[in-house]
């Protein structure tokens, strides 16, 4: 059964805790695990104030919301962030499907997404979706996975998420929202650049930035370890990883990119 979209918190038989059946994953769960390690790890903090640092020129006026929050981890950095996920935690404001959005036509002056479009069955629904809520100069802001050489080895070896550049899913029909494709990123802002424009007439792609070698992976992402935990050394590494971005086309983790609609 697909997740559905409305503008209300859900029931409290669908609060974190209660969707686990015969041990059944259980993402609410997940979401209030992950944010217990983000209030206690400082790097995990830390790279999400670089990454939300990278963002910010790119703010524009009116609301603003996050799609698949999880855990609200933004909100802790951008005031005033409407947070939403598919399932109900009690760090986002309301539950939300990213390819059935609840909110009315040109209402919105930015969607933000992390790690939420090579989960989606075809993210261009969702830019369609993001095409029609927002108004004309709003933005979708995201940041996903790209894979490099040094990224592709890693991610394979060390995260259980595919890696498939054969199409968006090796099952096109998914609707298992929790299933993701690593290399979704690189299909559709590298591979299949040049069909943008007539897929999304009133959607331009205005920035495209390759990044991440050190901050995510030595902050141990959301693993309750850091392979550098103390403060003062993870800011150096941090101050280090912006100055090797020059090299993330080979190396790096992580693509983000901004989308301006017309």
């Amino acid at each position: 059964m697909r997740p559905t979209a409305t503008l209300t918190r859900q029931d409290e038989t669908t609060r974190a805790g209660q969707s686990v059946q015969d041990g059944e994953y259980d993402p609410a769960r997940e979401h209030l695990q992950r944010r217990r390690i983000w209030d206690r790890k400082y790097s995990i903090r830390a790279c999400y104030r670089g990454w939300y640092e990278r963002l910010r020129s790119f703010i524009v006026a009116g609301p603003s919301v996050e799609i698949g929050a999880g855990s609200g981890c933004y909100q802790d950095l951008w005031p005033g962030l409407i947070t939403s996920d598919v399932v109900f935690t009690p760090y986002v404001d309301l539950v939300a499907d990213g390819l059935r959005l609840p909110f009315a036509d040109g209402s919105l002056g930015n969607l933000l997404v992390t790690d939420l479009l090579h989960h989606l069955r075809d993210p261009h629904i969702f830019f369609d979706e993001a095409d029609r809520v927002l108004r004309p100069g709003g933005r979708v802001l995201a940041i996903e996975p790209y894979i490099t050489l040094a990224s592709r080895v890693a991610y394979r070896l060390m995260h259980h998420e595919d890696v498939w550049f054969g199409g968006y899913h090796r099952n096109p029909e998914k609707d298992d929202p929790w299933a993701g494709n690593m290399a979704i990123a690189n299909l559709i802002f590298t591979r299949e650049a040049s069909a943008w424009p007539a897929r999304h007439p009133r959607l331009r792609v205005i920035c495209r930035h390759r990044f991440s070698l050190l901050d995510f992976q030595l902050a141990g992402g959301f693993k309750p370890y850091a392979f550098v935990g103390r403060p003062r050394l993870y800011d150096l590494a941090l101050a280090l990883d912006r100055r090797l971005d020059w090299l993330a086309p080979l190396c790096g983790f992580r693509i983000m990119c901004v989308v301006e609609k017309e």
